[in-house]
């Protein structure tokens, strides 16, 4: 994936909050599978049937929960993914939230946003003309916000950073509070990445009201 490079405006006050109390899920400890079913009969999609069942790369996990996802904002990623499933293509978009601190650091993901794509099965990136658009979509966010990473889907073939998702989280999107979310709407699949000192971990995340 090829984009222009977002930095993070460095912000003089730390935000000081608890994090989120009313959490609906908890990522790896509930089921993804269910979940991402739950959302599907929500909104009464049919399951897409096909499959390429590529090899799943495991990475290293952390325990330490500091990513939370506004429900909103995962069902929006959820969707985006599934409809472009079912033309056998990649999603792919920003994800938009801020940084907190309550004893340590953490992170808050409540939107998303995204503009035309190019895309295939197995590539993504935006069409040279869709930054206007995603420039015109970030003035329209109120309060403060910044870039807190990206999200991106393998249609069929599993939740994992292949070798161009790892070089795009290192070269654009390498910030300690960075992360990348994979997701397989075929497989049911969503899991989130950060990139630390070079390395690729897999974190958990929760998902609150």
């Amino acid at each position: 994936m090829k984009m222009v490079k977002i930095e993070r405006e460095e912000k003089k006050e730390r935000k000081i909050a608890p994090p989120p109390s009313q959490i609906l899920f908890h990522y790896p400890k509930d089921d993804i599978k269910r979940l991402i079913g739950e959302i599907y009969r929500e909104r009464n999609l049919e399951e897409i049937g096909f499959s390429r069942n590529e090899k799943q790369f495991d990475y290293p996990f952390l325990d330490e929960l500091n990513f939370y996802i506004k429900n909103e904002a995962f069902k929006k990623m959820v969707f985006h993914s599934y409809e472009m499933a079912k033309e056998e293509k990649e999603a792919m978009g920003f994800i938009i939230g801020d940084l907190f601190y309550w004893e340590e650091e953490y992170t808050i993901a409540f939107d998303i946003i995204t503009a035309p794509l190019d895309s295939s099965s197995f590539n993504v990136k935006f069409k040279r003309d869709a930054f206007g658009e995603i420039f015109d979509k970030l003035d329209e966010i109120k309060g403060d916000y910044i870039i807190v990473g990206w999200y991106h889907s393998h249609p069929g073939y599993s939740s994992f950073m292949s070798g161009t998702d790892l070089d795009t989280q290192k070269n654009y999107f390498n910030k300690r509070f960075h992360a990348s979310i994979v997701i397989d709407p075929i497989n049911k699949e969503a899991r989130a990445f950060r990139i630390i000192n070079e390395e690729c971990f897999e974190i958990p995340y929760a998902i609150f009201k």
